[in-house]
């Protein structure tokens, strides 16, 4: 996240504008002690050798890699 640098005196609209953009990306940031959710992204595991793969589940649960 990139912020624009303050400006040279206090500004309510710019900072409204600023504790938005900051309370949006928090919401964004996987937090400790809560579920990770990845919806439909993907878990991305690299192997030692560099092969990257993603991590899958089927409908049963079970769990399976494919590369990625």
């Amino acid at each position: 996240m990139r912020l624009p640098d303050p400006p040279a005196r206090y500004i309510q609209s710019t900072e409204s504008v600023r504790n938005r953009q900051l309370v949006q990306a928090d919401a964004e940031n996987h937090k400790r002690d809560r579920d990770v959710e990845v919806g439909m992204g993907r878990v991305i595991l690299t192997a030692p050798n560099g092969t990257r793969y993603a991590l899958v589940v089927s409908n049963a649960g079970v769990l399976s890699t494919v590369t990625a």
